[in-house]
């Protein structure tokens, strides 16, 4: 009879361990970190005490013995079978925490840009009105030349001191014919147009460099007329 209740009680054995684990699933959450499920340890039963055949050191009889490999077969499908599903939690929790984890570099990231766009966007202040920008680019404009330094009839140039030198002559004659041409024509074309740009970019150059030989007040004139005198004949900024 003893036998009997000691074959049911390790047939029962692998279920109470199942059991156990459910009971520990429905405990509540907490807020701890959270820990990889791990299977606790088989348990070996050796029997009770007694002079029923099972001794505290093993089974003593071939029947004891058969039922002490079926007890170990049975545990150790239990085992088994926990393992399994512990493996499984872990691999569902592993994916969960590789889902926040790229959520939340994807909200860093995004942060990162705003905080940067709007620290720019104070740098930078408020975007200029169509008035402000009309008004640089009026000011920025060369000054037009005036009737006393541009015949308008004639096209003929009043040329500044400082470029009436002899090595401005070669120049200074090919932008007259030009300007002259403009005049009888209205407007030149964009052949003449680029001898205009071409021939007061030599003279700058050569004005350059005799900036130290010319009176900074001359230089300035000299230079604001060249630039005049591009804007006239090609509607550009040197």
């Amino acid at each position: 009879m003893n036998r009997w209740c000691l074959l049911a009680t390790i047939l029962a054995f692998p279920a109470l361990l199942l059991a156990q684990g459910g009971n520990t699933s429905n405990q509540p959450s907490t807020t701890q970190p959270y820990q990889p499920a791990v299977p606790s340890p088989s348990t070996n039963v050796y029997g009770g005490g007694g002079y029923g055949g099972w001794g505290g050191y093993g089974a003593s009889t071939a029947a004891g013995s058969a039922l002490s490999g079926m007890a170990g077969v049975i545990s150790a499908a239990g085992q088994r079978n926990l393992a399994n599903s512990a493996a499984a939690v872990n691999m569902t929790q592993a994916q969960k925490n590789e889902i926040e984890n790229q959520q939340q570099w994807t909200k860093t990231y995004f942060d990162m840009r705003a905080t940067n766009k709007a620290a720019t966007a104070a740098e930078r202040g408020p975007r200029p009105t169509m008035e402000q920008m009309a008004r640089w680019a009026k000011d920025g404009a060369p000054k037009p030349l005036n009737t006393s330094e541009l015949n308008p009839v004639t096209g003929g140039l009043n040329w500044p001191s400082a470029l009436q030198l002899p090595e401005f002559q070669a120049e200074r004659e090919e932008l007259d014919q030009l300007l002259a041409k403009q005049a009888r024509y209205g407007a030149l074309d964009y052949s003449d147009q680029t001898k205009v740009r071409q021939t007061i970019d030599g003279m700058y150059d050569q004005l350059k460099s005799k900036i130290k030989d010319i009176p900074p007040m001359d230089y300035v004139a000299c230079r604001n007329f060249l630039r005049s005198v591009n804007y006239a004949a090609t509607k550009t900024e040197m």
